[in-house]
């Protein structure tokens, strides 16, 4: 075997390899479009988790929140515009069910989940667990 054919088919890997994940970033991402799943932004605080959820036009009694087995399960509906009531001339909204699941860190208090809705966004506020969070030393002396 020359190096010839041994570069080829470590290219015709990488080819199957990037193709694979374009085709899977590709159906995750239509997934987003479609609207089947709300738009997230998860960051990280000293002592906290935030997962901001844009839920535009939502009713508060139209969202679920669940924490189960570790895994934070958010879910609901967004209601299409009444027909009778109004003349629709362009709508890129999308409305029907939604769903979204992410798995928690072991290092979380999911007992201490807070979420609170308004301006159209869902904040979830997830606390750390007591035994990850710094904490401070106290020294004693040993001069009696």
């Amino acid at each position: 075997m020359n190096a010839n054919s041994t570069n080829n088919r470590f290219s015709l890997f990488d080819e199957l390899d990037r193709g694979l994940n374009h085709l899977v970033t590709e159906v995750l991402n239509q997934d987003v479009r479609k609207g089947n799943v709300p738009f997230l932004t998860v960051f990280e605080l000293d002592n906290t988790y935030v997962v901001e959820c844009d839920l535009p036009g939502v009713k508060l009694e139209d969202i679920n929140l669940l924490v189960e087995d570790g895994v934070l399960h958010l879910s609901g509906e967004r209601a299409t515009p009444d027909a009778d009531e109004t003349h629709i001339t362009l709508d890129e909204r999308t409305y029907g069910k939604f769903a979204r699941k992410l798995k928690l860190s072991k290092d979380v208090n999911a007992e201490g989940v807070d979420a609170e809705l308004g301006n159209g966004v869902l904040r979830i506020s997830i606390p750390k667990s007591e035994h990850i969070l710094p904490q401070q030393v106290k020294i004693r002396s040993s001069n009696g």
